[in-house]
């Protein structure tokens, strides 16, 4: 019996010993791999990756400004990664009881135009309202506003489609969340997000970046690829305006297998694609795009200004990149060539 225990335990060593071998060499191949991204000037920023819910690599590269150094635990600007936490925000109002995501939104905002009114907060959370993008529009200019957002939404003729019909991106839907949080919380947008959704799960070093200006020292400065600087200037909140780092951004992940913000049910609602009026189904679930083939993979990326972000999740396997780049690096293309890696 004893030597039989003991080739027992000689096996399991071995096979632990094994699995350590390999996720080392992964993890000396994964940052060979930034290492080249950052000497060929293709990384400016810091780098998380996660297996099984463990964080396997952590590391900054570059800079902030001219001055300093980046660290793993810089902020950066998220650009549209924010759009999970509004919709996160607007899901725990609707558990709560304190709106419905079917109602319309024009019960909240009567002074939008009468065409608008088939809109349903639903529609604006997965893209689906028809609302155009301000951006697109050419409407965005720096230190933007959100009244400034629903000027430009109160001056429209027309939407782009019928709601529900077909999924057009739009941050314009996003800045109409972010005020809807406002006017049902009777909180601001900034002060919701720390309240109900960064204190609680240790968001310690996040922030939404709004007319207050709030400080955030150390904060990355966004470049151009070039290295001019290219710093994000708008007050906009809902469809961006939140500053954050690696091991926040973690919190947070692991926080959306849990149901401490929300129910399991409303979790998966957020992870679910949208069904068009036509039957069929569009990859976008409430902050977040879907993979068709795997909708257990989902992501976002953010663009605005020198900063460029992108996270990565594979539900299925609790695996996690986050890539957050203020020299207005490609960070999907790398978040390309990572999961390549994590392949072999």
């Amino acid at each position: 019996m004893k030597n039989i225990g003991l080739l027992i335990y000689l096996i399991c060593l071995f096979f632990v010993q094994v699995d350590i071998t390999a996720q080392s060499s992964r993890t000396d191949r994964l940052d060979s791999l930034m290492e080249a991204k950052h000497e060929s000037g293709e990384f400016n920023g810091t780098i998380l990756v996660a297996i099984n819910s463990k964080v396997k690599y952590r590391k900054a590269f570059g800079i902030v400004d001219e001055k300093r150094k980046l660290k793993g635990d810089t902020p950066f600007y998220l650009g549209s990664m924010a759009k999970s936490f509004t919709a996160m925000a607007i899901m725990m109002l609707a558990e709560k009881e304190k709106l419905s995501i079917n109602d319309k939104i024009v019960d909240y905002f009567p002074e939008l135009p009468d065409f608008m009114g088939k809109i349903t907060i639903r529609n604006l959370l997965n893209h689906t309202a028809g609302l155009p993008d301000y951006y697109a529009m050419g409407k965005y200019v720096d230190s933007m506003t959100n009244d400034m957002v629903l000027k430009v939404i109160l001056n429209l003729k027309s939407l782009k489609f019928l709601p529900g019909q077909k999924y057009s991106y739009s941050n314009t839907g996003y800045v109409l969340l972010s005020m809807l949080i406002e006017r049902v919380s009777k909180k601001s947008y900034r002060k919701f997000l720390r309240w109900q959704i960064f204190d609680p799960i240790g968001m310690e070093y996040s922030e939404v970046f709004d007319g207050t200006q709030p400080k955030m020292p150390g904060r990355a400065r966004g470049h151009t690829k070039s290295g001019e600087r290219n710093d994000y200037q708008s007050f906009t909140t809902g469809a961006g305006g939140i500053y954050s780092q690696l091991d926040d951004l973690f919190l947070w992940d692991q926080a959306l297998y849990e149901d401490n913000l929300i129910s399991a049910e409303w979790l998966e609602l957020m992870f679910s694609p949208a069904t068009l009026t036509n039957g069929t189904l569009s990859y976008y679930g409430f902050g977040w795009v879907l993979e068709a083939k795997n909708p257990k993979i989902v992501q976002h990326s953010g663009s605005l200004a020198g900063f460029r972000s992108y996270y990565y999740r594979d539900m299925e396997n609790n695996n996690t990149i986050i890539l957050l780049s203020n020299f207005s690096n490609d960070v999907k293309a790398i978040k390309q060539d990572i999961l390549k890696l994590l392949e072999k």
